[in-house]
């Protein structure tokens, strides 16, 4: 059974682990090496307890008691309308893509970004997970599919 609860600094080993090796293993197909090398940084277990409990909220999902992945939201940045959030760092353990995971903490971020009065939700993707978005109703940035320079999407979900 999938659990989803809120980020704990216990979790933060776990968290790097899964992070990592999705980065090397599946983003750095899209992105390459270098690109790979310079976002790994942000996700040492030291940088995840510095940086996630910081967010609006962080959150993990269990299953049998065991991290297997994570989802976050937070302000998006120069919003000053307080109505823009943006979805950050959904990854899942490699064994366990394709069993739920990312759909149950994608649904519990859309909930929360509901209640806090978000009106449009931002998410910047890989081209591994742009369908995986598209299916919640997310649409290209102008409704455009172009990569920024770091070869991600950007995917726009209006409440």
């Amino acid at each position: 059974m999938i659990k989803i609860v809120e980020y704990k600094d216990e979790y933060a080993k776990e968290l790097s682990e899964i992070i990592l090796s999705n980065l090397y293993k599946i983003n750095i197909k899209d992105h390459g090496k270098e690109i790979i090398d310079k976002v790994a940084k942000q996700f040492s277990e030291e940088e995840i307890k510095k940086n996630f409990s910081k967010r609006t909220k962080c959150l993990v999902a269990l299953k049998d008691n065991e991290v297997v992945g994570t989802a976050s939201i937070d302000k998006y940045k120069g919003d000053e309308t307080n109505k823009k959030y943006i979805i950050l760092t959904v990854f899942v353990k490699i064994q366990n893509h394709h069993q739920g995971i990312g759909r149950k903490l994608i649904e519990n971020i859309e909930d929360i970004a509901k209640n806090i009065g978000c009106k449009e939700l931002i998410i910047y993707a890989s081209v591994y997970a742009c369908e995986f978005y598209r299916k919640f109703g997310f649409d290209y940035l102008n409704s455009k599919k172009v990569q920024n320079e770091d070869k991600e999407y950007i995917l726009i979900k209006t409440f």
